[in-house]
C-alpha cells in the first residue's frame, strides 16, 4: 500500500495562522517552517482524508495570504492547489494520465475528464505533469526562489530509479527552501513531539 496524505502550506505568520485555524474550529497540528511559512496538518475524517482545499481557501481569506493545498495519493500522484482570496488560482498535477476519467455527454460521446474538468472528445491527453510552472510556487519559497530547482522538482527530474509521489513531493518542498518533514506527514501519523515548536489544536 502506498503513501497517502494531505497537508497545507501557509505563507503567513505562525501566530496568525493558529488564531485563524482556532477561530475556524479546525483540529490540526501546526508547525512553523521558516519566517511566515507554516505547515498545517489537518485531522482526517472519512476515508482518512482531510479537506485541505477548503481549509486553505478559508485561511487565504482570513489571513489575506496565499495557501498551498497538497495531496499525495497512494505514492502515485502529487496534486497542488495555489489558493488566493478563497479561489484556486493554479493547479499542479504530477501525472495527468493518473487522473483521466471518461465523461459521457447528452449525445453519448465520451470526453476525457481530468480533475473534474471535462475536455473535448479529441483532446490529446497530456503525458507527465500539468501546471509545472515554478513561478506559481515562488510565493511559498523561503527566501529568493530557485525557479530552476522548483521547475525540475515539479517535472520529476530526480536522481532515482523510480520516483514515488512522496519522494517527488519531498523534492518540491526542498526546492522551495523548506524542511519537508512536516509537510510530508499525515495528521494521523504525526507525533507532535517530533516537532518541538508545533502547536496542537484540538
Amino acid at each position: 500500500m502506498g503513501s497517502t496524505y494531505e497537508t497545507l502550506l501557509v505563507a503567513a505568520h505562525l501566530d496568525a495562522t493558529v488564531d485563524a485555524l482556532r477561530d475556524a474550529g479546525v483540529t490540526a497540528i501546526v508547525v512553523p517552517l521558516a519566517e511566515d511559512r507554516v505547515a498545517v496538518l489537518p485531522e482526517e475524517g472519512d476515508r482518512d482524508t482531510a479537506p485541505v482545499r477548503s481549509i486553505g481557501a478559508d485561511l487565504s481569506v482570513r489571513l489575506g495570504r496565499p495557501t498551498l493545498a497538497m495531496y499525495v495519493f497512494d505514492s502515485d500522484l502529487v496534486r497542488c492547489y495555489v489558493i488566493r482570496d478563497g479561489e484556486t488560482v493554479h493547479t499542479y498535477i504530477s501525472d495527468a494520465e493518473m487522473l483521466v476519467e471518461m465523461f459521457e455527454d447528452d449525445d453519448g460521446q465520451f470526453h476525457p475528464m481530468i480533475d473534474n474538468v471535462v475536455y473535448p472528445v479529441d483532446f490529446q491527453i497530456p503525458e507527465g505533469p500539468v501546471g509545472d510552472d515554478p513561478a506559481a510556487f515562488a510565493p511559498f519559497a523561503a527566501g529568493p526562489p530557485d525557479l530552476n530547482a522548483i521547475g525540475a522538482a515539479l517535472r520529476g527530474e530526480i536522481d532515482a530509479p523510480h520516483v514515488m509521489a512522496e519522494v517527488q513531493h519531498w523534492a518540491i518542498i526542498e526546492a522551495l527552501g523548506l524542511p519537508p518533514q512536516a509537510l510530508t506527514t499525515a495528521y494521523r501519523h504525526c507525533e507532535p513531539a517530533d516537532f518541538p515548536a508545533a502547536v496542537v489544536l484540538e
